[in-house]
């Protein structure tokens, strides 16, 4: 029976040496419940840099969405947990590619969900039923309750992949179609005992998806046909390598390249070769514009997260400039992501 469920890759939001390194995380307990205080979900806009389309991101435990030249807190209540004074939240958000449907994850203790609700936050439904069997925090709830963890759209949105540890205690990566959960296995065993898989993108064709796959204590770029697993691997960073991005027109995968403790943001071709170095600012999550020409990123101002955009060159190849910081004063969660579409 398990005991403890080990999210390897997850990025704690909380300091510099913790927000970018990678690191085991085991979803802590506190028996009491006692010490535990559910923070008010904040108010009021958040104003900044201008962008087109819609940025998706987790505040607080809340989702924010940014339109034109601020953001505003979709009116999604994460609910009660179900352990008294624990507080729920609502991460790693995922808009489709049209920006008419968004998934995102529900964090409860020891477990998590995947619910779908309209751009604007109406209409939320649970896709998925992770709570476990018996009273909360007991070994049999703990052992028969589950994690999902980053979603993402398929192009024509007809499935959504994501990190499951169902029959291991490692992430792998699943499918389903968003209408009924039906899940199908992707990864297949890839990194199980390794430590697992990390953040998912799906190839404009939606034939391969990238992922961060960890082995011998590293995660490494590898791509995996959506259809039978396969996994080719494509890059052998020193420190490591994670959050893959394919590029809207399929010919390059941005990409975050750890050192030591912090990370840089590199481009590559889709198939691994001509890597560059777009910025050394520390960085995690990068996503593509929907046309493809610019880059968003967290990266860490301060010590807490914010949103900046670099300018890719026209070739699609390199960066034209430095990074624009886009939010200010936002303090995003770290561990969750971000979503960027029309």
């Amino acid at each position: 029976m398990r005991k403890h469920y080990l999210i390897v890759g997850t990025i704690l939001g909380i300091g510099l040496l913790a927000a970018l390194a990678i690191v085991v995380t085991t979803p802590q307990t506190n028996p009491s419940g006692a010490g535990v205080t559910a923070v008010p979900a904040p108010t009021g806009n958040i104003s900044g840099g201008s962008i087109d389309g819609q940025i998706i991101f987790s505040r607080q435990g809340s989702l924010w969405l940014w339109r034109g030249d601020s953001a505003r807190r979709l009116p999604l209540e994460p609910g009660n947990s179900v352990v008294a004074n624990n507080k729920v939240r609502l991460i790693q958000p995922a808009l489709s590619q049209d920006g008419s449907r968004l998934v995102y994850v529900r964090e409860d203790e020891t477990f998590s969900d995947l619910w779908l609700a309209a751009p604007d936050g109406s209409n939320p439904r649970p896709l998925t039923t992770n709570r476990g069997n018996g009273t909360p925090r007991s070994p049999n709830f703990i052992s028969s309750s589950l994690w999902t963890f980053n979603p993402v759209w398929s192009p024509d949105g007809t499935e959504i992949a994501f990190l499951s540890d169902v029959g291991t205690d490692d992430l792998t990566i699943r499918a389903t179609s968003p209408a009924k959960f039906n899940q199908r296995p992707i990864s297949k065993g890839l990194a199980v005992t390794q430590g697992g898989l990390q953040r998912p993108s799906w190839s404009p064709q939606g034939d391969l998806l990238a992922a961060g796959v960890f082995e011998n204590g590293k995660s490494q770029i590898y791509t995996l046909k959506a259809a039978s697993g396969q996994a080719t691997k494509l890059t052998d960073q020193p420190d490591g390598a994670y959050d893959p991005a394919y590029s809207p027109d399929a010919k390059s995968i941005a990409f975050v390249s750890k050192r030591g403790n912090s990370g840089e943001l590199w481009l590559m071709r889709a198939d691994g070769s001509g890597g560059v170095l777009l910025s050394n600012q520390n960085s995690r999550y990068p996503v593509w514009s929907p046309d493809g020409k610019k880059l968003a990123f967290l990266g860490l101002k301060d010590a807490n997260f914010e949103i900046f955009v670099l300018d890719i060159a026209a070739d699609g190849t390199s960066a034209a400039g430095s990074p624009r910081q886009l939010s200010q004063n936002a303090r995003l969660d770290g561990a969750s992501g971000f979503s960027w579409s029309r």
